[in-house]
């Protein structure tokens, strides 16, 4: 059966049981139009088996009925899970496309997507295209935070304490906890959630290296130190330590798609420093 099949099933069968719990079925003038139509002469008789007849057939219904409505109900997820370093596009039932970083989960109830509003529930960090439908919003929610979009292209990376969205194009509202005030992003807008301080804060500073796992592609703009080796960090999944005193060392440079051994020689080399990996990592 298709959607509409079904609405209509259901709301017969939730008729008929609303009707037999009430006892508003009347009985007797069923009988008197069955009983007219068949030419039933001896009404006691047959009254009695054929009352005996609807009440197994009203009760078999109320249990298909109530069998049906309940499975109906039951969610049936779709879950997709990356390892770590793992890489992959998800399509959902919609066209929406899911791209999810490593050590990442997404899921979704395929029996409700899409019928009134399309919900997804993920952790680790992932980027949205979301297919336009005013009629049908979007939703992703975290453990701690809730993004609403029509149609449109961010990223969520949610973090023990901390969920962050980055907004590429469109139009995004952001909600955490029960305290903070929800928040309206635009494209180029940043924010995050702290479950510590609950609120949301606007992030002024922008991260050309936010999309780098998807980009394959690091950029530097006179970038402080610190902040470089952070980038690196996170992008190579490694701890980095400089074995040189470098106070206000600054980088300016783009890396795309390069490995580790080839970028630290580059940085090493500009800044005059030594970068190298902790060996225990």
């Amino acid at each position: 059966m298709n959607n509409e099949q079904d609405d209509r099933f259901e709301k017969r069968l939730r008729f008929v049981a609303r009707c037999y719990k009430e006892g508003s079925l009347d009985e007797d003038k069923a009988w008197e139009r069955f009983a007219a139509r068949q030419g039933i002469r001896r009404p006691v008789v047959f009254r009695r088996y054929w009352m005996a007849a609807a009440a197994s057939v009203m009760l078999l219904l109320i249990g298909v009925g109530t069998f049906y409505l309940k499975e109906r109900n039951n969610p049936e997820w779709v879950s997709v899970v990356t390892a770590s370093g793992q890489l992959k596009d998800v399509y959902l039932p919609d066209s929406t496309l899911v791209s999810m970083a490593g050590n990442s989960t997404l899921r979704y109830d395929v029996k409700k997507y899409g019928k009134e509003r399309r919900v997804v529930e993920m952790t680790g960090k992932a980027f949205f295209q979301v297919k336009r439908n005013e009629a049908r919003p979007f939703s992703v929610y975290t453990a701690m935070t809730e993004v609403t979009v029509l149609g449109t292209s961010f990223q969520i990376n949610e973090q023990p304490g901390m969920t962050e969205v980055d907004v590429v194009t469109g139009k995004v509202r952001f909600a955490g906890g029960k305290m903070a005030e929800p928040v309206i992003l635009t494209a180029g807008m940043s924010a995050s959630y702290s479950s510590e301080k609950e609120e949301i804060d606007i992030l002024k500073e922008e991260n050309p290296n936010n999309l780098s796992w998807k980009t394959k592609q690091l950029r530097f703009n006179d970038t402080p130190l610190e902040k470089v080796i952070r980038d690196l960090n996170e992008y190579y999944r490694v701890e980095i330590v400089n074995k040189v005193d470098s106070p206000g060392s600054r980088l300016t440079a783009t890396f795309n798609d390069l490995p580790l051994d080839e970028v630290l020689m580059v940085i090493n080399q500009t800044l005059d420093i030594r970068l190298v990996p902790r060996k225990d990592k």
